[in-house]
């Protein structure tokens, strides 16, 4: 604990104090498939050094050896609007509540390589990360950071899930999540539509889409490549795939598909709490110096473990396109020139390799934070 902390009694009392070391609330957490003990406490909390505000959260006493023991991250950061144990651990609402922030918003950049670096921008978003107009569809629930959607599509044609009844077909957008999660029987679909078996020497797979409504009532399609849902080894003359898509039981919420770092690394996706709203837009990923900037230079995989791509094959990201503003629905617009109330952080960049005790390249030294949105 730092010197500035408050230790919490009671949940239903944000700044009391404990009376003794007994009359106080312990809390449980799950987090995936581990779990954590912990008792209350309050600070003042920083991203980036000047964005800051006093905010709750549990300091963790216990914690099980899944997946904590071997990560490489100090914290989980819950960024959804409205699932805290109460309003003042909600970390991103004291920011806004603190006037820390220029606008209740933030955004999410994963590069597509371990190169490619990542970044939480808070306070707004930069215009410069994204490849294509932002497409903004409002939140169907407050409690996640939820849409409703349309259908799913494989190869260009609508799998017709009879989404229109109330409550169906909804999604969850998931920082904290390294695959795409849904219902057993969506996933088994997908599966067999997508046909990816582990040797898939010299095959070629069907894309699959995400359709939603937009703001305007546009209907719009969300799509990943074979190369954003799966990924591909060879060896000794044999292709192996692996797509990131898992089964997992009703959360309690009803059946949700859960769109994690694979949909994220393709979408740079805007969180606008203000708003209500999501905005999704192809990620302006580093171009390879070799003039293909339509094709990022991927991770290779060797024995199922992932390795980045030389130095020398990738070129910088794009500067940043000073003092441009981006709009793309009423009322929601971005600046690329990020100034008071707003700021980026870099992520700690992992793929497949984030409870590895090893720092991969050019990975951040220290006080590395857990996303989960």
């Amino acid at each position: 604990a730092s010197k500035t902390s408050q230790q919490v009694a009671w949940l239903d009392n944000a700044t009391a104090g404990p009376l003794d070391a007994w009359s106080r609330d312990t809390q449980h957490v799950a987090f995936g498939a581990g779990q954590a003990w912990g008792q209350l406490a309050r600070d003042r909390v920083c991203f980036g050094g000047s964005l800051c505000a006093t905010a709750n959260f549990v300091e963790a006493l216990e914690e099980s050896d899944a997946p904590f023991r071997e990560a490489r991250w100090d914290a989980v950061v819950g960024l959804a609007p409205n699932i805290s144990l109460a309003k003042e651990y909600n970390v991103f609402a004291a920011l806004a509540e603190a006037h820390a922030l220029s606008r209740p918003a933030f955004a999410f950049f994963l590069g597509r390589g371990l190169r490619d670096g990542a970044e939480l921008t808070l306070g707004g978003w930069r215009p410069d990360r994204a490849a294509s107009p932002l497409v903004w569809a409002n939140m169907s629930d407050p409690g996640y950071w939820q849409i409703k959607l349309s259908d799913l599509v494989v190869a260009g044609k609508p799998l017709n899930l009879g989404c229109g009844c109330e409550g169906c077909c909804q999604a969850v957008l998931d920082s904290g999540s390294s695959v795409i999660m849904g219902p057993p029987f969506l996933i088994r679909l997908l599966q067999e539509k997508l046909n990816v078996s582990e040797n898939c020497t010299d095959r070629t797979f069907p894309s699959v889409g995400f359709s939603l409504q937009s703001r305007e009532g546009q209907e719009r399609t969300l799509t990943l490549e074979p190369e954003d849902y799966m990924d591909r080894e060879a060896n000794e003359g044999t292709q192996y795939c692996w797509a990131h898509f898992m089964p997992m039981e009703d959360p309690g919420r009803g059946p949700v598909l859960v769109l994690g770092m694979p949909f994220l690394r393709k979408f740079y996706t805007v969180f606008d709490f203000g708003n209500q709203a999501i905005g999704f837009a192809l990620a302006r990923q580093p171009p390879r110096d070799d003039g293909a900037s339509a094709e990022p230079a991927q991770d290779l995989v060797v024995n199922g473990s992932f390795v980045p791509q030389p130095a020398a094959q990738l070129a910088e990201a794009p500067p940043p396109q000073q003092e441009t503003t981006h709009k793309s629905s009423e009322g929601l617009e971005g600046n690329s020139s990020l100034g008071h109330g707003q700021g980026t952080m870099p992520l700690l960049a992992c793929r497949g390799a984030c409870y590895s005790p090893r720092a991969p390249p050019n990975a951040a030294d220290s006080e590395t934070a857990k996303h989960a949105s």
